[in-house]
């Protein structure tokens, strides 16, 4: 009945209705293209104001409890993220100035030295020119680096705005958005509607604590490695190596290889630079192949270590940095899509079952025989 009454409304379909269809639809398309282009650059860090605002939602509502009020509440719940990075931020800049002044100051000795160094492991005739040259190289790369970051810097304060405002919204304001959404999905949407919350949801949880829990383990283990080999500025390298893996094509190799370096050519100690290396390379193998694919599985707990790793690793090659999140999220749509349509696994209507009922009845057969002969 309900087949004939949908073919009936087709049926009747004026050509009046046929264009609003038509409108309409071109009208939905634009919309969110344009909504794409609005917060393409962004998305990121709304993403991430989004699950992070859910991860504190138990804070701030301890916080709540005994402040009396949500607002007030959710700016202190912040304030917990914001004074910390500030404060960790602030002093990193510090050092690495004053670290950078000092390296120009002293450019010629630190030239001398890695030119006598590399003249007792190798045989290299003009040392000091071509140490000259790549001193001036490194100086111009520096500098065209900073421009890239000041360019930059506009990108990256619109991503920080949105997040912390998106974090305040979600804690703020999350039982209002939920009923936003829930009043405008018909209700035989339902299932995917659910599918979609703790598959995506689960996915970007998981995404979002293997990342942290894993470049925090990595800052530690270069922190410690840094005090036991006596590394100047153990504590800033330690917050680079956190903040840097969380973009591609730069990770924590980005600091133990040159470090390494360093106690080749100052301190003229193979054996700790070697150590260094190879802690530093094995700890990147692990955590690209292992520690993190396992960390994102154990917290979205819907996916297994391989599809995990999938979403990782494809996710930020596809789209950069923003694939931190986009991959699992987009593994996770496509789940909560698959699981909608097929429904509900029961095992009494399944393959599997027909399978083993079919593999059964053969090795009864093939038991009879051998039995008769």
């Amino acid at each position: 009945m309900g087949q004939n009454d949908d073919q009936k409304r087709l049926s009747e379909l004026t050509l009046g209705d046929a264009k609003r269809i038509l409108i309409y639809a071109a009208a939905t398309l634009l919309a969110l293209a344009l909504f794409g282009l609005l917060v393409g650059k962004v998305l990121v860090g709304l993403l991430l104001g989004v699950v992070a605002g859910a991860y504190l939602v138990p804070v701030q509502e301890w916080l709540e409890a005994r402040l009396k009020a949500r607002a007030g509440s959710a700016l202190v719940t912040i304030s917990l993220i914001v004074f910390p990075l500030l404060a960790l931020l602030g002093y990193g800049w510090y050092e690495l100035s004053g670290y950078s002044n000092i390296v120009h100051e002293r450019r010629g000795e630190i030239i001398a030295a890695i030119s006598n160094s590399l003249a007792r492991y190798v045989a290299v005739e003009n040392t000091r020119a071509g140490l000259e040259t790549v001193f001036a190289e490194a100086l111009m790369r520096t500098g065209a680096a900073i421009e890239v970051a000041r360019k930059k810097s506009a990108l990256l304060l619109a991503s920080a705005t949105v997040f912390f405002f998106t974090v305040f919204y979600v804690l703020t304001q999350r039982a209002r958005l939920t009923a936003y959404i829930k009043l405008r999905i018909p209700g035989e949407f339902l299932p995917l509607y659910e599918k979609l919350s703790e598959n995506v949801g689960g996915a970007l949880r998981g995404a979002l604590l293997a990342v942290v829990i894993d470049q925090t383990a990595k800052a530690f283990v270069i922190l410690v490695l840094n005090l036991v080999f006596g590394v100047p500025l153990a504590v800033v390298l330690a917050l680079v190596t956190f903040l840097i893996g969380f973009f591609p094509l730069l990770g924590e190799w980005a600091v133990y290889i040159p470090v390494s370096i360093f106690l080749l050519v100052f301190q003229n100690s193979p054996t700790s630079a070697a150590v260094y290396l190879l802690i530093g390379l094995a700890m990147t193998a692990s955590s690209s192949l292992i520690l993190r694919p396992k960390l994102a599985a154990f917290g979205a707990q819907r996916f297994n270590f391989y599809w995990m790793l999938i979403g990782l690793v494809a996710g930020v090659f596809t789209f950069g940095i923003p694939g931190i999140v986009l991959g699992p999220a987009i593994l996770g749509f496509a789940k909560a899509v698959l699981d909608t349509l097929v429904g509900d696994v029961k095992y009494e209507t399944s393959l599997l079952k027909e399978e083993r009922v079919q593999e059964a009845e053969e090795a009864v057969g093939a038991r009879g025989e051998t039995a008769e002969t």
